[in-house]
């Protein structure tokens, strides 16, 4: 970024600033651009988190709902967490992007995501004070 664009949006006052719209609820195609490995703030439970890009709606998403938006300026994520309880989530997650591969450590396959064609579901959720509305990602699978 020039230094000449970096002061021009630190030039703006925070009222003329806005929020970017969530993506329509539906399907979309894309690429899981990358994954990066943390813990939770609240209780330090460790996650991996895959990074999603859409490229383009499928047919349930309605017809001009995301009319403005850039869907390529746009990462939605997928968190799962790393716990004897919740390891399932992982494996039935890396199945359905990569396939099954018997044999193979969940460690192994979790950098193979990278850049992989998928198709991911987006849900929309308000915040507590219904001001705000948030995009999720539920279902993925290879597309």
């Amino acid at each position: 970024m020039s230094s000449s664009t970096f002061r021009e949006l630190l030039s703006k006052t925070s009222e003329t600033v806005e929020r970017p719209r969530a993506l329509a609820p539906g399907h979309y195609i894309g690429t899981c651009r990358n994954f990066e490995y943390g813990t939770s703030r609240q209780k330090q439970t460790p996650f991996v988190r895959f990074i999603m890009v859409p490229e383009e709606e499928t047919s349930d998403v309605t017809e001009g709902a995301n009319q403005g938006i850039d869907l390529s300026r746009k990462e939605l994520s997928k968190t799962v967490y790393i716990t004897p309880a919740s390891l399932y989530r992982l494996s039935d997650l890396l199945d359905a992007m990569l396939g099954k591969q018997p044999g193979r450590s969940l460690d192994d396959r979790i950098p193979e995501t990278r850049g992989i064609k998928v198709m991911f579901q987006v849900t929309s959720r308000e915040s507590e004070d219904g001001s705000e509305t948030y995009n999720d990602v539920g279902t993925v699978v290879a597309a």
